[in-house]
C-alpha cells in the first residue's frame, strides 16, 4: 500500500488553462503538441487515493468491491474502476502531488488499465461504452504522455485501437451526443496525429453549432434533444460543455472556431441558456429528465462554459464575468440581468425575466415533446409539461424539493390532485395534444397561451390558460375549466420551499392574517397571499387553499438511479380549488415578486394596477394600466370593445397593442397554432388611432417560424401619450 492522504476527490476540475492560449496561429506541425498539452493542462488535480486503494487487488488489477459483470442501464459499477483509476492517473501526473512519479503508483495504473482491457465491461446503455469509457481512457492516455514514465507502447495503443473500434462514429448522433463522441476521438486522433480523423472530429464537433429542424439549436434561440423536446436546461448545457471544452483547445489552431458560430455561441449562452439559471440555480421547468436527479438544479460548474468563453470571445467578456460572479455567488442574481421576454415558439417555452426575478412556463402542443421519464428517471414528472410555472428570486426555492413535491400540484398546472401521478404511455418522444399553444411577445412584454385538454388515464381535464408578462407582475388566466375526474381539480398557484424563518401572511374580508407552520386554510374571499418576499394576488376570488406543512417523499421513487432515501421538508403551497366534476369554471390570480406592499397589494386586488378586460373561452384579455399595453389571446375569431381600445379578428391568435410614451403604437401579433394562414385584424385606439386599422398578418410559408411573432407599427408619433 502507498502513502497516500485527504478524501477522495471523484473527476478533476478543469483549469483557466485558456488564459494562457497564444492568440497568434500555430504551426501546423505543433497543432497536435498543443492539443496534447492543451488537453492535459484542463485536467489537473493531486487526489488523495487511499480511498481508492482500499479494495484495490494489486495482483489482479481490479477492485474488490465492483462488480465487474454488472451490465446496468443505470448506475453501471464498473465505470467506478475508471473514476479510481483516473484519481491514480491524477496523482501520479501533477507535479504538486505527493505521489508524482510514484513507481508503485504507475505500477498499479498499468495493472489497473491492462485489467480493464482484458475484461472489457459492458453496459446495456450505449452511453457508457461511447462516451463515458472513451473519454475517460483518452484523459488518461493524454496525462499518461505527460508523466515520469509512459505507459508501455503496446498498452497504449490497445487502448487507442479500443477507443477507435468501440467508441463509436459522432457523424451517427445529434446535438449534445455528437460533441460528446467528438472529445475522445479528439483525445485519439491528438495522440496519434492522426491529422484526418482530427479534422473530421473538430468539423463534427461544430457541425451541431447551426439552426435546425431537428435535434439541436433553434431558430427560436431554444435547444431540442430527445424528439421535439426542450431541453435548454438539460442537454443544453451538455453541449456548451464540450463545444467550449474544444472551441478552447483548437484557439490559434487551423481547428478554431469560426467567426459564425462563435456569434451563435454567444447568443444561446447569453440570451438564452444563462437566463434560464437564477443565480446559480436552474430554472426546474428546463432540464427534462434530470430534474429528478438529486442537486439538479445546481448551476455551478456552468461558470466554467462563461470563463471559457472570457478568452475564445474576449469582446463580450464583461458580459460573461457578470455570469461568472452571478453563478459563484459574488454578485447578486440580479448582476447583469437584462429585463426580457422570450417565447420559444419551437419549443413551447416561455421565459419572462426582470433584474429581481424570473418566471419560466412550459406547455406542449402536437409539435412538441412532453418531458420524458426515461431510464427510470423522472417518474412522476407527467403535469410539468401542462403549464408548469417557476417562480424564482434567489433561485433555491424549488432546490431539491422534488421528492417531497406532491406532483398532481405542479406550480401553473391545473390537474386533479390524485394519489397516483399519471406515467405517460411512452416514455421517450411523446407528444402533446393541444394544437393552439404559443404566446406573442415584443422582446420586453408578452402573452403565452395554452388550450389545455387530457383524456388520458383518467385525467379528462381541461382549461383555456393564459399568462400576460409585465414588469411588476404575471397575470395568470384560466377559463373553461371543466372536468369529469372523480379527484378535486386545482390550480396550482406555487408549490416551494418553505421555512419557519419566512413569513407568510393572507388577506382576507377580515383583514391581515399571519399563517404557522402545520396550518391548512382554504377560504373564498381571500385577496392576497403573501410568502417569502412574492405575493399572490386574486382579484376575482375563488377558493383560495394555502397550506405550510411537512411533506415526505423518497428519490428513489421518482427516479430508479437515485438512492432509497427518505427527504422531509417544510413545503408551502397556495391553489385555486375549482372542486369536483367542475364545468366551466375560471381563475385569475396575480403573481407579484416584488412590490408586496400592503397598499400594493389592495390596489391589485382591486383591479386598479391590472385590468382583466376578458376570461373567457373566447377571449382573454388584460390590460396594464402606466405601461399602455394590452394583451389579448382569442381563442375564436371575434371583437373586444370598450371605451379605449377596438379590437376584431378573423382568426384565432394571440396580439397586443402598445401605445409607446412617444406616440407610436406597435401591433405584435402570432398565431399559436401555427397553421400558416393570414390573420385579418381592425384595431382602433382612443387617442391614437381615430379610424381603425386594418392589418393584414400573413403567416403563410413561415415554415418553422410560424410560431414567431410579427409587429407592425400602427401609428408613428412624438407626443407623449400614456395610456
Amino acid at each position: 500500500m502507498h502513502k497516500i492522504h485527504t478524501p477522495l476527490k471523484r473527476i478533476a476540475t478543469a483549469l483557466l488553462f485558456l488564459a494562457t492560449i497564444p492568440t497568434v496561429t500555430l504551426a501546423t506541425t505543433d497543432d497536435f503538441d498543443t492539443l496534447v498539452e492543451r488537453i492535459s493542462n484542463d485536467f489537473q488535480s493531486a487526489p488523495d487515493i487511499t480511498a481508492d486503494l482500499k479494495t484495490f487487488d494489486i495482483k489482479k488489477g481490479s477492485f474488490s468491491d465492483i462488480d465487474y459483470a454488472s451490465t446496468a442501464q443505470d448506475g453501471w459499477q464498473p465505470r467506478t474502476h475508471l473514476i479510481r483509476l483516473s484519481n491514480l492517473v491524477y496523482a501520479y501526473t501533477n507535479k504538486r502531488s505527493k505521489l508524482y512519479g510514484n513507481e508503485n503508483v504507475y505500477n498499479d495504473i498499468v495493472k489497473a488499465l491492462s485489467y480493464w482491457m482484458e475484461r472489457r465491461p459492458k453496459s446495456t446503455n450505449w452511453w457508457y461504452a461511447q462516451v463515458a469509457e472513451p473519454q475517460s481512457l483518452g484523459v488518461m492516455l493524454v496525462k499518461m504522455r505527460q508523466g515520469k514514465r509512459h505507459l508501455p507502447k503496446q498498452l497504449e495503443q490497445n487502448i487507442l485501437n479500443h477507443m477507435r473500434e468501440d467508441g463509436g462514429d459522432p457523424a451517427k448522433w445529434t446535438g449534445a451526443n455528437r460533441t460528446d463522441l467528438c472529445l475522445h476521438w479528439i483525445y485519439r486522433a491528438a495522440l496519434e496525429r492522426n491529422d484526418a480523423d482530427l479534422k473530421r472530429a473538430m468539423e463534427l464537433a461544430f457541425e451541431p453549432i447551426k439552426y435546425t429542424t431537428g435535434e439541436g439549436f433553434q431558430c427560436d434561440g431554444s435547444f431540442i434533444q430527445h424528439g421535439q423536446q426542450l431541453y435548454i436546461g438539460g442537454y443544453g448545457d451538455e453541449i456548451l460543455k464540450g463545444i467550449t471544452q474544444i472551441a478552447g483547445y483548437a484557439a490559434g489552431t487551423k481547428f478554431a472556431l469560426s467567426a459564425d458560430k462563435k456569434e451563435m455561441v454567444r447568443q444561446f449562452m447569453l440570451h438564452s441558456f444563462y437566463p434560464t439559471i437564477r443565480g446559480k440555480y436552474k430554472i426546474y421547468n428546463t432540464l427534462g429528465r434530470g430534474v429528478s436527479r438529486n442537486n439538479s438544479l445546481n448551476a455551478s460548474n456552468t461558470a466554467l462554459y462563461a470563463r471559457r468563453m472570457m478568452t475564445i470571445d474576449p469582446e463580450y467578456a464583461a458580459q460573461y464575468q457578470d455570469i461568472v460572479s452571478r453563478i459563484e455567488g459574488k454578485a447578486k442574481a440580479d448582476k447583469g440581468v437584462a429585463s426580457a421576454n422570450t417565447h420559444f415558439y419551437r419549443a413551447d417555452y416561455t421565459l419572462h425575466t426582470r433584474p429581481s426575478y424570473s418566471v419560466g412556463v412550459r406547455f406542449c402542443s402536437t409539435r412538441t415533446s412532453r418531458m420524458e421519464y426515461g431510464n427510470g428517471e423522472n417518474l412522476k414528472a407527467y403535469y410539468v409539461s401542462d403549464g408548469s410555472c417557476s417562480i424564482t428570486k434567489t433561485g433555491d426555492e424549488y432546490l431539491n424539493i422534488f421528492p417531497a413535491w406532491n406532483w398532481t400540484r405542479i406550480p401553473g398546472v391545473t390537474a386533479p390532485v390524485t394519489e397516483r401521478v399519471p406515467l405517460g404511455k411512452k416514455d421517450w418522444e411523446l407528444r402533446g395534444t393541444s394544437q393552439f399553444a404559443g404566446g406573442v411577445t415584443d422582446s420586453i412584454y408578452g402573452a403565452s397561451t395554452y388550450a389545455y385538454y387530457d383524456s388520458y388515464d383518467g385525467i379528462n381535464t381541461g382549461a383555456r390558460k393564459s399568462w400576460f408578462f409585465f414588469d411588476d407582475e404575471v397575470v395568470c388566466l384560466g377559463a373553461g375549466v371543466t372536468s369529469s375526474s372523480q379527484s378535486d381539480v386545482q390550480t396550482t398557484v406555487n408549490q416551494c420551499l418553505d421555512n419557519a424563518k419566512w413569513s407568510m401572511d393572507y388577506k382576507d374580508g377580515n383583514g391581515k392574517s399571519q399563517l404557522k407552520l402545520s396550518d391548512n386554510i382554504a377560504k373564498t374571499d381571500i385577496r392576497w397571499v403573501r410568502h417569502n418576499g412574492v405575493a399572490y394576488v386574486f382579484p376575482k376570488g375563488g377558493k383560495v387553499t394555502i397550506e405550510r406543512k411537512k411533506q415526505s417523499g423518497n428519490w428513489h421513487d421518482i427516479n430508479n438511479v437515485e438512492p432509497n432515501r427518505t427527504s422531509t421538508l417544510d413545503v408551502a403551497t397556495v391553489a385555486i380549488d375549482h372542486g369536483t366534476r367542475p364545468q366551466n369554471a375560471s381563475y385569475a390570480y396575480v403573481i407579484v415578486p416584488d412590490n408586496t406592499s400592503d397598499n400594493a397589494l389592495d390596489k391589485y386586488a382591486q383591479s386598479n394596477e391590472v385590468s382583466i378586460l376578458s376570461n373567457s373561452k373566447k377571449l382573454q384579455a388584460v390590460r396594464r394600466g402606466g405601461l399602455g399595453v394590452w394583451q389579448m389571446v382569442f381563442h375564436e375569431k371575434g371583437k373586444y370593445k370598450d371605451g379605449d381600445i377596438e379590437v376584431k379578428t378573423d382568426r384565432p391568435c394571440a396580439l397586443m397593442v402598445r401605445r409607446r410614451a412617444d406616440g407610436h403604437v406597435w401591433l405584435h401579433v402570432a398565431d399559436p397554432a401555427q397553421k400558416q394562414q393570414t390573420v385579418n385584424l381592425q384595431v382602433k385606439l382612443k387617442g391614437s388611432l381615430k379610424k381603425a386599422k386594418k392589418i393584414k398578418c400573413s403567416f403563410g410559408s413561415t415554415g418553422e417560424k410560424a410560431g414567431a411573432t410579427k409587429a407592425y407599427c400602427l401609428k408613428a408619433g412624438r407626443r407623449a401619450v400614456v395610456a
